[in-house]
């Protein structure tokens, strides 16, 4: 297994017919890199960051993809084998996962597919193209072939999530990859309250038909999207959230695990770079709030004071927020009982949506809460009329303040 950096090519470079350099191993392993550090900037639950990718470059590895690739439905098995392909396997770190609620599955399959859009778009900026993009079924897994492609060297808290053929079919667009590294990097949960500023209705029509990749993929997104933004449904929504947003400190498990991913001092943030600091979740705040919720909010000392209603308190205060959001963004898949594939290629969307209200100079700030938890998911469906199953919830709106860069840990690769 390979983990060091890319090393200069004095190869000579090979051409195509059509002049288009054809694929070398040092000239992928730069671009790598580069996207990497583009899709580590993902959106993530908890900024819990539960993604890793593997080249399949030994002649051992991509023989396992070949097996692999013939046991998914849609496959064009055209090119299968071709020497110039490059093989990329996304995969979810279990290690870096939430598992507290049920529905953090869901999300982590969301974020890693958020990232695997990331990387897939910042590769092709650079000429490195997928021509076909195969999200993985669990039972897929069980054959042989995955027990081929997870080698002594595929580590055992990865789970192959979904597999990508890539080919230098396109002419490198530096300007393309600077734009998406610029609007990856301003990219941030903003949490703060939104600007009294209404929203472009041209810009919420793009957002809500954003095309499909420019690339194949065996589960295209069917995502359906509803901006909610007459007073009458904020206020609707805003009372919903008092009466229920404050699950999220009653609930002992979930809260322990939300309570480990705060970084309360600049040492811890550097010893695990994930999660959030006061700041981003606070906003500025004096030394005095600081200890104050860090005492409040101990997982030790929080179901005292929840019995004395602090978390109706701190729903009501998001509430308030929530009111005098301009928009709230819903998104839902068609079937309510929703794939590993399925949930990949929403998070794909997802990325581009987010990024795309990032150009728009739009902030958004996930309201996890409604969909962490079915019962809230399905009363707020029938509340408000939303088909299939709503899988992302968040405010949209223009920020007033910007928001610290989150932590980030080194993006976890490895070639096979």
């Amino acid at each position: 297994m390979n983990r060091t950096g890319p090393q200069p090519s004095r190869t000579p470079v090979r051409l195509r017919a059509n002049g288009v350099p054809l694929p070398t191993g040092s000239s992928f392993q730069q671009a790598l890199v580069e996207a990497a550090a583009v899709a580590n900037l993902s959106p993530s639950s908890h900024n819990c960051q539960p993604w890793g990718h593997a080249w399949l470059k030994s002649d051992r590895a991509k023989a396992s993809a070949y097996e692999l690739l013939d046991l998914l439905p849609g496959h064009d098995d055209a090119t299968a084998g071709d020497p110039d392909n490059i093989y990329l396997a996304l995969a979810q770190d279990t290690d870096r996962s939430l598992t507290a609620l049920p529905a953090h599955s869901a999300e982590m399959h969301l974020s890693c597919g958020s990232y695997w859009h990331l990387l897939l778009r910042a590769l092709a900026a650079q000429g490195w193209v997928p021509t076909a993009v195969h999200h993985i079924e669990p039972e897929a897994l069980d054959h042989a072939a995955h027990r081929a492609a997870a080698d002594s060297d595929w580590p055992r808290n990865w789970r192959m999530l979904s597999l990508a053929v890539l080919s230098r079919t396109g002419i490198p667009r530096s300007a393309d990859l600077t734009d998406l590294r610029a609007t990856a990097t301003a990219r941030h949960t903003n949490r703060a309250p939104y600007r009294d500023l209404r929203v472009a209705p041209e810009a919420l029509h793009e957002l809500a038909h954003l095309s499909p990749t420019a690339w194949a993929t065996s589960n295209p997104p069917h995502v359906t999207v509803r901006h909610l933004r007459s007073p009458v449904e904020l206020r609707r929504l805003a009372t919903f959230i008092a009466h229920h947003a404050g699950r999220d400190f009653s609930d002992s498990a979930a809260w322990r695990e939300t309570h480990s991913y705060f970084r309360w001092s600049a040492e811890d943030a550097a010893a695990r770079p994930d999660g959030f600091t006061p700041e981003q979740v606070f906003g500025a705040v004096s030394t005095p709030r600081r200890l104050l919720a860090r005492v409040a909010l101990n997982p030790a000392a929080l179901p005292h004071l929840c019995r004395l209603g602090f978390d109706r308190y701190l729903g009501t205060q998001l509430a308030k927020t929530v009111h005098t959001t301009p928009v709230i963004t819903a998104a839902g898949l068609p079937t309510d009982t929703p794939t590993a594939p399925d949930l990949l290629s929403a998070g794909m969307w997802l990325a581009n949506y987010w990024l795309t209200a990032t150009q728009a100079g739009l902030a958004l700030h996930p309201l996890s809460i409604l969909t962490q938890h079915e019962d809230l998911r399905s009363e707020l469906q029938q509340r408000f009329g939303l088909p299939g199953r709503t899988f992302f919830v968040a405010r949209l709106g223009h920020p007033t303040t910007t928001t610290a860069a989150t932590l980030r840990h080194t993006a976890a690769t490895l070639t096979l």
